[in-house]
């Protein structure tokens, strides 16, 4: 009859106004999925089937759900708030009642568990003491935020390169005629001046006509033995130095007692060739050198000074002498010594790099690597920390290892020394006593240790990023492992779910990961109070998976999805929908119409 069909499409109408008003409702709830109403015809079933069946009305046949995006509620400032970028749901536990959401609107109970406004708690992975996330088993997520216990450092790895245009501090020990160990050879010969001229009186007359005396006699003075001494001093297999003294004092300038000097080379064809000095000494045709420019020189009231004898012109140099060649290709080369180490003198080393290391109570201290170019690929590595010994706190002598390059600028060998244990490019330094001045000691003072320990494998220094190309000598990073002890004080939460808190020493430790739930039909999901769903026979069994992964979505910290609610389109929905009702209502109102005439017509 007409009255059960309109008393139908009465329902149906109601019933959509229901959802829209629903939707509307929900336009601010955060994480909510609008639902429309979904009708189906309905005919009278009959044995004998007619193609001008006019139909019973109208029926409910599903309110469905959307589960498109909402709206992006950004930057809240809240570390526990989230929204899923994305397919999927967050997991909550009430209880053991499992249930899934897109509201990520979350706070800390009073246990530290992670838990929505009812108290649900929020699902995901727990994580081992070192930090690795347990997949695969499902737990309350809580925040650990108890303080970071120190750690004392293990490991410390520079990225350094060492100017390979760096000078070598290595150098020939400056020459002193009293330290046989600043030259190679000696060798000393006997010269005489040319002696004093007489000079005979000669008389003149004044301008009054008296005779004076204008030159005074004087007697002649015989020719004075001098000691030459020569130094020679092998640089290399072909260059070496000379200095020269006469009687112990410069052989042009008696009035110092600094030796002449020069260069003496010896080129591939078996000549020599002179620098420095090259007015004074020459290379004469005999293959030997000679002096010019000799002055004599006396002493007077224990001083040198320049002597009236006249020199005997060319002084010869021989280049042997009684024990041989002067020049000796079989003579050592003059070493080439370092500067003893000193970190208060800068003169002592190229480069230092300091890093902060730190002992099992989180004290910090300072580990310095001293750099020193003892040749042109070799370098020496200098290690103290606090500027003193690493295992000797009470000296301020280093450990010491050395360093080899290859032509390429890359390390060939790394050697180690005491306290220092070198392997596959890293020094190992064991035995650490940390430590700190005696108390009430000052500045340069004693040193003691200050009860605690360095880890006990040691510190090992990866030398491995160590390099010497022609670039300006630095460190373009470091990394230590060690810190202090710490306090809570952040909580991040990144793009796959891992939660981390930051504590106050810089450090961060992982605390867990949020899961998401994926379902194979999201239609089958049955929706619940608090923006909640849970799992049907018709959605299919949870699948919890890390954010991310296959067709999950990711997490945005700080942020909330709002309701996906289309507010325009709810409006017109519910005025088509009052509409509808009010068509409705008339046919059923025409139908009372017809009834009433009939009645009256019998």
């Amino acid at each position: 009859m007409s009255f059960n069909i309109a008393v139908a499409g009465l329902n149906a109408a109601h019933k959509r106004m229901e959802v829209a008003g629903n939707n509307i409702a929900n336009v601010g709830t955060t994480g909510f999925k609008s639902s429309r109403a979904e009708f189906s015809a309905v005919y009278s079933s009959s044995m004998l089937g007619s193609g001008n069946a006019v139909g019973d009305g109208v029926r409910l046949a599903n309110v469905s759900q959307n589960f498109k995006a909402g709206g992006v509620m950004s930057d809240t400032g809240r570390a526990l708030d989230m929204r899923i970028q994305g397919k999927g749901f967050f997991v909550m536990s009430d209880n053991g009642a499992i249930s899934y959401g897109r509201s990520g609107a979350f706070l800390k109970d009073a246990e530290n568990y992670i838990v929505d406004a009812q108290g649900s708690r929020l699902q995901g992975y727990a994580v081992t003491a070192d930090g690795e996330v347990i997949r695969g088993v499902r737990t309350d997520l809580q925040i650990d935020n108890a303080n970071l216990a120190p750690k004392a450092t293990s490991k410390v790895e520079q990225t350094i390169n060492l100017d390979s245009a760096e000078a070598s501090l290595a150098a020939v020990p400056t020459f002193n005629v009293n330290d046989p160990r600043t030259w190679t050879r000696m060798t000393t010969q006997t010269i005489q001046d040319a002696g004093v001229p007489e000079v005979k009186e000669v008389k003149g007359k004044d301008a009054k006509g008296n005779e004076v005396i204008v030159v005074a006699a004087r007697a002649a003075v015989p020719p004075q033995d001098h000691e030459l001494t020569q130094y020679f001093v092998k640089l290399d297999d072909n260059n070496w130095t000379s200095y020269l003294l006469i009687d112990g004092v410069n052989p042009l300038d008696p009035s110092t007692t600094t030796p002449l000097e020069v260069g003496i080379r010896k080129l591939p064809n078996g000549n020599l060739h002179l620098t420095g000095n090259q007015a004074a000494v020459k290379l004469e045709k005999s293959g030997d050198l000679a002096l010019y420019g000799w002055q004599p020189a006396i002493k007077v009231n224990g001083n040198w000074v320049p002597s009236p004898a006249a020199n005997t012109g060319v002084v010869a140099l021989p280049l042997n002498d009684a024990s041989g060649a002067l020049l000796n290709p079989g003579d050592p080369v003059m070493p080439r010594p370092v500067p003893a180490f000193d970190r208060a003198d800068v003169s002592t080393y190229n480069k230092p790099f300091t890093s902060a290391v730190f002992d099992s109570l989180g004290v910090r201290h300072e580990l310095t690597q001293y750099f020193v170019k003892d040749g042109s690929n070799s370098w020496k590595m200098h290690v103290l920390i606090d500027g003193r010994n690493p295992q000797d706190p009470e000296s301020t002598d280093p450990l010491t290892a050395s360093v080899l390059f290859n032509a390429d600028g890359m390390m060939q060998t790394l050697t180690g020394g005491p306290g220092l244990v070198a392997s596959n490019g890293k020094l190992t330094l064991s035995g650490w006593v940390p430590a700190k001045p005696v108390e009430g000691n000052k500045v340069g003072g004693r040193w003691g240790s200050n009860g605690a320990t360095g880890d006990g494998g040691g510190i090992v220094l990866d030398m491995n990023k160590l390099s010497q190309f022609r670039a300006a000598t630095g460190s373009s990073g470091v990394f230590v492992d060690g810190y202090a002890a710490g306090s809570a004080n952040k909580l991040s939460i990144d793009k796959s779910g891992i939660m981390r808190v930051g504590y106050s020493n810089g450090q961060q430790r992982v605390i867990g990961q949020v899961m998401l739930a994926s379902f194979a039909n999201e239609q089958g999901l049955q929706p619940m109070s608090n923006t909640r769903w849970i799992e049907t026979a018709d959605s299919g069994v949870a699948n919890y998976e890390e954010p991310g992964i296959g067709t999950l979505g990711s997490i945005v910290n700080q942020s909330l999805e709002g309701s996906n609610v289309d507010l325009q389109s709810e409006l017109v929905e519910l005025i088509q929908a009052q509409t509808a009702y009010q068509a409705n209502s008339k046919t059923l109102s025409t139908e009372a119409e017809l009834m009433q005439t009939l009645i009256r017509a019998t």
